[in-house]
């Protein structure tokens, strides 16, 4: 299996489910965001993460996190219904709610001229993501968001939480000290060094 990288993209997500489950994959960096790059990844767009496996191919993160946890009886997406709904429904969170003025922020932060920027447009954004933050619920009994188990939930949330610091949001002490114990994982530290260093 090999999974197509770039330093501070989606793949992340990918490689550190890789790493929870410990599936074997062959991580391929390429260049993102330029028309010379040496090495492309094979998507007909050039976009990461991309999965082979063979003459099999498949793009966008939670469909391939989704095909390798249903590849090997894991505790990241567990085989009972119920708890896969519940996963599923954070994930999707994640996914919509909070990556929505994410990507907004990064459009403007990332990939527009400093000098064509729109601070109010940036700064709008910024409070929508700081109030989708304040409904994520922690529950103190809870190491992780559904229990004590560690699930392709806690990636997603976790991720996109990173992003959110990243475009200078500061988070609460509950989300922060969940994404400091997160990001200590020795699955998360490997994959990390893997993808962006």
């Amino acid at each position: 299996m090999k999974i197509y990288t770039a330093p501070g993209a989606r793949s992340l997500a990918v490689i550190w489910a890789l790493e929870e489950i410990g599936l074997p994959y062959e991580a391929i960096r390429v260049e993102i965001h330029t028309d010379n790059a040496v090495v492309k990844s094979p998507h007909p767009f050039g976009k990461v993460p991309f999965l082979t496996e063979g003459s099999f191919s498949l793009s966008e993160t939670l469909a391939i996190c989704l095909y390798i946890c249903e590849k090997r009886q894991n505790t990241l997406y567990p085989a009972n219904l119920q708890e896969k709904a519940i996963i599923n429904s954070l994930i999707s969170f994640s996914i919509t709610d909070l990556e929505t003025p994410l990507s907004c922020l990064a459009k403007q932060i990332l990939f527009t001229p400093k000098d064509k920027q729109w601070p109010e447009f940036i700064d709008y954004f910024k409070k929508q993501t700081i109030d989708v933050l304040s409904r994520i619920e922690l529950k103190e009994t809870n190491a992780w968001l559904i229990g004590d188990t560690f699930t392709l939930a806690d990636i997603f949330l976790s991720h996109r939480l990173m992003f959110a610091k990243a475009f200078g949001i500061m988070l609460d002490k509950k989300l922060e000290n969940y994404l400091q114990k997160a990001t200590s994982r020795p699955a998360f530290l490997k994959a990390h060094k893997i993808n962006d260093n």
